[in-house]
């Protein structure tokens, strides 16, 4: 029988909205628990979107049990139609904030033309599992393929993962598996370090370390792939093998099969997710993801009545793990209420604190984040956002807070430093400065107290680009024939009437092509002339004003041709066309002040970063002194506007 990977995508150019629903920096996939589907997130879900977008297109379905007792072989097994049975198109997902996935699913076992039925626990036939209590296995490979859709249709970097109960371990699942050493879930497991597209993990109610409780739930079938999988022991046995890595010879007959790796073959030894009560070291989860284990104790029974309290964490000795990245959320309610404690997975959703997990955002779109209780019940919250400036200019961040605690926000250097903070007393606010191209951090800081009702805060961050240059520039003395000495120069932008007042000014440093990229933060578009000051040349300026816009880069080459200088105040040098060299006094003028200057130094052997070295070799020797000694004798001097 042919194998069914499919899903169908509809690309969406997202729109700009500057309405009252805002984005996730990630959109947010939820994977619901064992006997459950997409709906037992509703509650959350339509809490959500009362601050994040939304599509109506936003759900992905899968078969996890399509040939039941064939074959265990999870590519056999998992199916992922393009159709119902009435013909209607599905896993059509489009553009959105908000993901969930349905794994209570059956199909028409046609495979030329399979079509998924939606919310049908059918069996493939006796003795079998549905397909919402399949092997987690076979959920961390469907999972695979909908994280790969949501990134694609989103165009995101990556995605935050919650997950409820048996949710949390097909998370785990598909971060944790390897094979023969290599991540066999990940979207990218060639790249070690985020291959897997995740920047945030949620778990509510999730049997971490395991449960053999019989959870009283209807509809539970105790010999599923599943159920196998979530036990903490088998009776008669070690530890049960898919938590804790243990022979597949060990379990039990009452189950339909033991194939903890769904390849087909009932006799390997399983690798176990777990270490005792920590992450297995042999395929550890990584440590560049933001955990959070939301635990609950139900009316204080040591238990949410499916999964014991102690089991849904998982912790090294008096530290969660994994180690520096994972916290907890402490919450009381029964296992079924769990999803939908929206306050509690809200929290748990809470932005980095720092800013080594900021959060990358983009400019010009409105986001959305929430001020909330943080662990300990500390009520003062932080929230790190990290945006680049790639060509530098007026970033200014606006913040719609009412209602939603914040009482500060900041912008801060890529290194951590303070660059501009500000009090919100009122709603909307704003703050801006000039930025060079980096990294900057924007930092929001609030009172949970003052948001009792999760009220969502809007952001965003624009930014009007700076006019960029890309300068070539020859310098007479720094010339030779196959390259400039290397030196560092002022560029100044000039208003192109009198009195020729300066708009901005930046510092660069000319490589040996005699090319720099300069950026002025404060100027805005317009027609400037270009101002050249190096140390010992002679001031010149561009032969008439250039045009700087503030999306485009100008590109200005002073070398091309003598005429780019005003006046055509420049000399031929090794083939390139180079401003005069000489003026140490930076008077405007080639004259015997210099040349005494110079001459003086030549004497006296003066060596290093001094003005009068006119070549750039570190020494003041004759050869400066006739390069200045020439264009004294010419009358060179600045000619200017």
């Amino acid at each position: 029988m042919k194998k069914f990977i499919l899903l169908s995508i509809t690309f969406l150019i997202p729109q700009l909205t500057f309405s009252q629903i805002g984005n996730s920096p990630y959109p947010v996939i939820f994977v619901h628990g064992l006997n459950s589907d997409d709906m037992t997130w509703n509650t959350t879900v339509n809490q959500l979107s009362a601050s994040w977008i939304i599509s109506a297109e936003h759900n992905l379905s899968a078969v996890l049990n399509a040939r039941g007792g064939d074959t265990t072989e999870y590519t056999q097994d998992v199916v992922i139609p393009l159709l119902n049975t009435s013909g209607a198109e599905v896993n059509k997902i489009t553009n959105s904030n908000i993901y969930t996935v349905n794994f209570g699913n059956f199909w028409n076992r046609d495979g030329n033309d399979p079509r998924i039925i939606l919310y049908n626990n059918s069996l493939p036939g006796s003795n079998q599992n549905p397909s919402n209590q399949s092997a987690i296995f076979k959920q961390g490979f469907a999972l695979k393929i909908f994280i790969d859709s949501v990134l694609r249709i989103t165009g995101a970097d990556k995605v935050i993962l919650a997950g409820h109960s048996m949710g949390g371990l097909a998370i785990r699942e598909y971060l944790q598996r390897r094979e023969n050493g290599i991540h066999k879930w990940w979207i990218d497991p060639n790249d070690t370090l985020n291959g897997h597209k995740v920047v945030k993990v949620i778990t509510i109610g999730t049997p971490h370390l395991g449960t053999n409780v019989s959870i009283p739930i209807g509809g539970i079938d105790f010999n599923s792939e599943a159920i196998r999988d979530m036990k903490n022991s088998f009776t008669g046995s070690n530890s049960a093998g898919y938590l804790f890595g243990n022979p597949e010879s060990l379990v039990p007959s009452n189950y339909y099969n033991k194939d903890f790796n769904c390849n087909g073959i009932q006799t390997d030894t399983a690798t176990g997710l777990n270490s005792g009560t920590a992450d297995n070291p042999a395929m550890p989860l990584p440590q560049n993801i933001l955990y959070t284990w939301i635990m609950s104790n139900y009316l204080g029974l040591g238990t949410d009545l499916a999964a014991p309290y102690s089991s849904q964490e998982i912790y090294n000795g008096s530290v969660f793990a994994p180690a520096g990245a994972a916290d907890t959320i402490r919450t009381n309610k029964n296992h079924i209420q769990e999803t939908s404690d929206s306050r509690s997975l809200i929290r748990a959703l809470d932005e980095p604190d720092n800013q080594n997990t900021a959060y990358d955002i983009s400019f010009s779109k409105l986001y959305s984040g929430f001020i909330t209780l943080q662990s300990r019940s500390v009520t003062s919250d932080t929230d790190y956002y990290k945006v680049n400036s790639v060509t530098g200019g007026k970033i200014t961040v606006t913040l719609n807070s009412l209602n939603a605690g914040v009482n500060g926000i900041s912008i801060l250097s890529g290194d951590g430093a303070s660059i501009i903070s500000k009090t919100i007393t009122s709603s909307p606010d704003s703050v801006s400065f000039y930025s060079s191209p980096g990294n900057y951090f924007i930092r929001m800081t609030g009172n949970s107290n003052q948001n009792p009702n999760l009220n969502s805060y809007k952001f965003t961050a624009v930014i009007i680009p700076s006019p960029a240059l890309n300068l070539t520039l020859g310098i007479e003395g720094f010339r030779n024939e196959t390259f400039q000495t290397e030196d560092t120069v002022k560029v100044y932008l000039m208003e192109n009437t009198s009195p020729y007042d300066i708009i901005d000014s930046a510092v660069v440093f000319l490589n040996d092509s005699g090319k720099a990229s300069v950026y002025f933060l404060s100027a805005e578009t317009g027609n400037y002339y270009i101002k050249i000051i190096h140390r010992n040349a002679l001031e010149t300026w561009s032969f008439q004003p250039v045009t700087f816009t503030g999306n485009e880069i100008t590109d200005f080459d002073f070398t091309s041709e003598q005429e780019k200088a005003y006046g055509n105040n420049q000399i031929l040098k090794s083939g390139k066309w180079c401003i005069y060299s000489g003026d140490t006094d930076r008077d405007g003028i080639i004259d015997v002040s210099d040349q005494s200057q110079i001459e003086n130094d030549v004497f006296n052997v003066t060596t290093g970063y001094v003005i009068t070295d006119l070549t750039g070799d570190l020494i003041v020797d004759l050869t400066d002194a006739s390069i200045a000694d020439n264009n004294g004798l010419n009358f060179i001097y600045a000619v200017i506007p």
